[in-house]
């Protein structure tokens, strides 16, 4: 019997693969978002931290490790030639801070309150400055950075005397004292509208139970693998030879005397300079720390910018105009707060290293580098408040 010519199988409809591929996409997409951060992130600092935090920000009691991990800004400008690898090792503590090992209660020693550059991103835990501090001082130095409320921390290392020392950042301003009223917000959203009346129906701590709930949903759905790999599969043929790189412009790449690449934040350019502060916020905490025994130092460190500028090949033009650090310095030490200003130290510093190829700051990363941590821990052992401090 002869076969029939026209009976083939029907053809596959590009609707149904279309359709097929979505639901294959959402199902990976949905499975990965239970994959925790540390399998993908590049470095330690996406990968530790907390969803629901508790005392810190961190995951309480992890270890991260990483033998390849690189700078920010070199993933941001995506700029892989010039990424630095570097081995991370990243330690937290019961309590949700950078520390390797538990906290002997009561504390007296040395409290460290600060951003990321205290906290340590971008070094392994026995370069930070809690570790290279207690190494070169003998005293003890717990890491409570990035900073949280400094009363609740106090309460639950029931210090009683020591040292607080509070770093900032260039790009930070300095709190608001009290009584300031804050900057004008947006008008409330409706889930604060809700929650609002959620508390005087029903009480706060449930209607904050709820909000946390609330809060942590929106974390994991803003959190995707899927989308983090495919951005990267993507960004990877944007190199300047397959497709043009648009990420590079978000950074400012220089050279250096010694002909190194260097990468900046473009927000770093004009964040030195000079801005209304008022020391009154560390004004009326040194008084409070002082009926507790306990004393006050506040640590300024330079954005990497601000260390290089002088030292680029084409270095921008000079400025009469007061740099927000020594600003900030003056008006402390004018109010009798203990201040340490790290800016003109770093600049001779990074000077005399730069012909040995050596740094105070990662080439690739906004953060400063071992050298720059350890530099800080001597000036601080260096300093009136720690001669002072009742830290034994």
């Amino acid at each position: 019997m002869a076969e029939d010519p026209t009976n083939f199988p029907p053809p596959v409809r590009l609707g149904r693969i279309g359709v097929a591929v979505v639901l294959v996409c959402l199902l990976l997409d949905a499975s990965l978002r239970f994959l925790p951060p540390r399998f993908i992130a590049f470095r330690a600092w996406e990968a530790v931290q907390a969803t629901s935090p508790g005392h810190g920000r961190f995951i309480p009691n992890m270890i991260y490790r990483n033998p390849r991990s690189y700078g920010d800004l070199a993933n941001i400008a995506n700029l892989p030639r010039l990424r630095q690898y570097r081995e991370e090792v990243f330690s937290i503590d019961a309590a949700g801070y950078r520390n390797r090992g538990e906290v002997k209660k009561p504390f007296t020693g040395i409290l460290l309150l600060g951003d990321s550059f205290t906290a340590g991103s971008g070094v392994s835990d026995s370069l930070t400055l809690s570790e290279q501090l207690q190494e070169i001082s003998g005293r003890r130095v717990y890491n409570g950075a990035p900073t949280s409320s400094l009363w609740e921390l106090l309460q639950y290392l029931q210090m009683t005397r020591g040292l607080v020392v509070w770093q900032l950042s260039e790009r930070i301003p300095l709190p608001l004292p009290p009584g300031t009223p804050a900057p004008s917000a947006p008008a409330a959203t409706k889930l604060d509208w809700k929650l609002e009346l959620g508390r005087r129906a029903f009480g706060g701590e449930r209607v904050e139970a709820l909000r946390r709930g609330y809060m942590h949903l929106m974390e994991i759905e803003a959190y995707s693998p899927l989308r983090i790999l495919f951005g990267r599969a993507v960004r990877s043929l944007q190199d300047d030879r397959i497709y043009p790189n648009p990420y590079r412009n978000w950074m400012v790449s220089s050279k250096l005397r010694n002909g190194r690449e260097i990468l900046f934040l473009s927000t770093d350019l004009e964040s030195g300079m000079d801005r209304p502060t008022d020391p009154g916020f560390f004004v009326q905490l040194r008084t409070q720390l002082q009926e507790r025994g306990i004393g006050l130092l506040i640590l300024l460190v330079p954005d990497k910018y601000a260390v290089y500028q002088d030292l680029l090949l084409a270095a921008s033009p000079a400025t009469n105009r007061r740099r927000f650090l020594d600003a900030v310095e003056q008006r402390l030490a004018a109010a009798s707060v203990p201040v340490l200003n790290m800016t003109t130290h770093f600049r001779k510093q990074a000077e005399a290293l730069l012909a040995r190829d050596e740094y105070l700051y990662w080439l690739d990363d906004s953060h400063w580098n071992g050298n720059g941590i350890r530099a800080t821990a001597q000036a601080i052992t260096g300093s009136q408040a720690f001669s002072e401090c009742p830290c034994q």
